[in-house]
């Protein structure tokens, strides 16, 4: 029988892991911020942009929907990229080092979680849709909560 120990832990700081070009863990988040803000305003202006005139959109959807549109997605994308080093840093901070879990997996899951809830309604239902997808071809599993194991 498997006994389960400690967690296993890493003594590196998250200047030594995480963001090795500066020692501050706030100038990082500042760097991160900048860069995915730049990117996600080529990747969203650019697709919302051409998604609309693809749809043969008229004028008054350019004039006031569009910039909204690719400021919730832009805000988004810059909140997850950006809140994932931030997160990275303060779990180690509260945790006092660092654990296997908390590398990736715990400070991807609190930025993504923050940055959904920042997305508009109307992709919630592709994240599903693209979940279901998964499921279906096997990729993850679903534990059920009425099946007996």
């Amino acid at each position: 029988m498997a006994v389960l120990g400690k967690p296993k832990s890493v003594t590196c700081t998250c200047y030594e892991l995480g963001h090795t070009w500066t020692p501050s863990c706030l100038r990082a988040s500042t760097d991160v911020l900048v860069e995915v803000l730049k990117q996600a305003l080529k990747i969203y202006g650019t697709l919302y942009t051409v998604a609309g005139i693809l749809k043969k959109r008229d004028l008054r959807y350019f004039k006031e929907k569009l910039l909204r549109e690719i400021a919730q997605s832009v805000l988004f994308l810059t909140t997850n990229g950006t809140l994932f080093i931030s997160f990275f840093c303060i779990w180690r901070k509260l945790l006092g080092r660092f654990f296997y879990s908390t590398t990736g997996f715990v400070a991807a899951a609190s930025a993504s979680l923050t940055a959904i809830l920042l997305e508009r309604k109307s992709r919630y239902a592709s994240c599903c849709r693209d979940n279901r997808w998964h499921v279906g071809a096997h990729i993850v599993d679903v534990w059920r909560y009425d099946a007996e194991i």
